[in-house]
């Protein structure tokens, strides 16, 4: 990494090891996502661009160390890191600005790349878009953008003292969270869901114009999953969805497809139902319908995955660690 100014050269110098907060400049890209990630305690910064995604209060509210800044403005902090969390069009950006700060650029990859959508060649283009230090969330979008032997894999970690099981009644309702799930019939399968759904009672939360509204909050949201019978999850082209990570841990009877981690996640008739076969999974939602002890079954199951293999103090810690990582290595 070159180094462009004499100032960058004895702040880094007189650096100490490791930093009790870092300041990272990032994007708005996941509320939730970013939610967990400000609970490393770290200060992030995030940049802003005219006609591009802003934060949505109205679904989560600001953490108190995530500050949104004025649009196209970056000035008035000594930042350490740039976090990018998508190649498609925040890494561009974060380029420009390292070419200005010299700075760890961080490219962290929660999408994987949509061949039904874009041409090979711009898919091709995108692989080469790398940063200082690659992130992903799972292993099998690791693999997807080509980064087998590079490339670190951080899972999601979910707050199993707000999403958990709670004494609500159930309804007779199968819940699926999803925003903008028409138009991103692509990945999320709207069209599927339809098919799969027909004749059942179904609750939708997100926000989707003219279908379906945002939960008012995350403890509404966490009520939302504990009202249904069955959490039925669609998506075709998502590494994990966190949406179905938070419904296990309500203890939810998950069924959904098999696509991308979800079934290094779920066991199918252990712990949910998965398929491809939309007709099966027809079958699975009729057969937990009219199992209340298979219900029961799969809820402590679910809980007991989402505990073991998602926990937010790993998650937490396992960023601090790479957090002080690069700021060792970059040091040097």
């Amino acid at each position: 990494m070159i180094v462009n100014t004499t100032k960058s050269i004895i702040n880094l110098t007189n650096a100490p090891l490791k930093k009790e907060k870092y300041n990272i400049l990032t994007f708005p890209t996941h509320e939730r996502y970013e939610s967990q990630l400000c609970k490393t305690g770290h200060n992030f910064y995030s940049f802003h661009m005219s006609n591009l995604k802003k934060w949505n209060k109205e679904q989560v509210p600001v953490p108190s160390n995530y500050y949104i800044l004025p649009e196209n403005d970056i000035s008035g902090v000594e930042y350490d890191f740039i976090l990018s969390q998508s190649k498609f069009w925040q890494f561009q950006i974060a380029i420009q600005i390292n070419q200005q700060l010299n700075l760890p650029v961080i490219s962290l990859e929660h999408t994987l790349p949509t061949p039904n959508v874009m041409q090979r060649n711009q898919i091709e283009a995108m692989k080469s878009m790398t940063g200082h230090f690659n992130v992903f969330i799972s292993e099998f979008s690791k693999n997807a953008w080509g980064f087998q032997n590079n490339g670190i894999v951080i899972h999601h970690g979910i707050d199993t003292d707000t999403f958990k099981p709670l004494p609500i009644q159930k309804t007779n309702n199968i819940l699926t969270v999803a925003n903008d799930f028409v138009n991103r019939d692509y990945c999320l399968n709207y069209s599927g869901w339809k098919r799969i759904t027909q004749g059942h009672k179904t609750r939708l939360v997100g926000d989707t114009k003219g279908l379906s509204v945002s939960a008012k909050s995350i403890e509404d949201l966490a009520e939302e999953y504990n009202k249904c019978k069955i959490y039925l999850n669609t998506s075709t082209l998502s590494p994990i969805p966190t949406s179905l990570l938070e419904a296990m841990s309500c203890g939810c009877a998950v069924v959904s497809t098999a696509t991308c981690m979800i079934p290094e996640i779920i066991e199918n008739g252990v712990n949910g139902f998965i398929s491809n076969s939309e007709d099966e999974l027809r079958e699975y939602i009729d057969l937990l319908m009219n199992d209340d002890d298979l219900r029961a079954k799969m809820s402590i199951n679910a809980r007991k995955t989402i505990e073991d293999k998602f926990a937010q103090e790993k998650f937490v810690q396992t960023w601090n660690n790479l957090f002080d990582h690069i700021y060792e290595v970059c040091r040097k």
